[in-house]
C-alpha cells in the first residue's frame, strides 16, 4: 500500500514504515494511558498509575508549552497508533532537548523504535536548530539502548543506582548525539546509498 500524505492522519514526519502526528487527546489518550500503566513500560518509565480522564489533560497540557513536544507514532500500513516520541525540556538558549520513546510492548523489536527516533532527532536538529539531544535509559532496558546507539547516540557515562524500580536500584546509561555527528552519519548513509544504486 502506498500511502500519500493526504491518506495519513496529520502526518507530521514521514519515515519508511511509520510517520510521526501530534496525538489528539480525545482519540489517543486511552492507548497512552494503557502504556504508562503497562508493567514493562512501568519498569522503565513511570512508576505512578494514571487514569484516562489524567492522561487526556496531560496531553492537552503538552500542546500548551513550546519547552515539550510530543508526536505519536503510527504506522502508514493500517494508521495505528503504536507509541509516542517527544522531545522534552527544550532549552532555546544551550539549544539542547532530551528524546524520549515509547513504543506498544507488542510492537518493540521490530526496529520501530530506531525508526521514531531517528525522525524525531532529525526534526530536532535540522528544524528545532538544537545542537544537542540527550536521552537517558535503564540498563536493563537493552532494546532502549539499542535503538539509541542504532541512531547514532554516544554513550557518555552510566548513573550508579540513580532509580529504584520494584525494589531494586537501577543504573541508568546517559547518550547524547550532536548536530554535527548527526549530519556526518547522514551523509555516510547517503553516500552509501548512492553507491548501492
Amino acid at each position: 500500500m502506498n500511502d500519500t500524505p493526504t491518506d495519513m492522519q496529520n502526518p507530521f514526519l514521514v519515515g519508511q514504515r511509520l510517520y510521526l502526528r501530534p496525538l489528539e487527546p480525545n482519540q489517543d489518550y486511552h492507548h497512552v494511558a494503557q502504556w504508562h500503566n503497562e508493567e514493562k513500560m512501568r519498569s522503565y518509565f513511570n512508576v505512578y498509575p494514571t487514569s484516562d480522564t489524567r492522561m487526556k489533560e496531560r496531553l492537552d497540557q503538552f500542546y500548551r508549552s513550546f519547552q515539550h513536544i510530543l508526536l505519536g507514532v503510527a504506522l502508514k500500513e493500517n494508521h495505528a497508533l503504536i507509541g509516542i516520541v517527544g522531545l522534552k525540556d527544550i532549552n532555546i538558549l544551550n539549544q539542547s532537548a532530551e528524546f524520549y520513546v515509547k513504543i506498544d510492548p507488542s510492537m518493540q523489536g521490530k526496529g520501530y523504535g530506531t525508526e521514531a527516533t531517528t525522525l524525531m532527532v532529525h526534526y530536532g536538529f535540522m528544524e528545532l536548530n538544537l545542537n544537542r539531544i540527550q536521552t537517558q535509559d535503564m540498563e536493563e532496558n537493552i532494546g532502549g539502548w539499542r535503538a539509541d546507539e542504532k541512531a547514532g547516540f554516544k554513550l557518555e557515562g552510566t548513573l550508579r543506582e540513580a532509580i529504584l524500580r520494584f525494589g531494586r536500584y537501577q543504573h541508568v546509561r546517559v547518550y547524547s548525539i550532536l548536530r554535527d555527528e548527526f549530519l556526518q552519519k547522514q551523509d555516510t548513509q547517503d553516500k552509501r546509498l548512492l553507491s548501492a544504486t
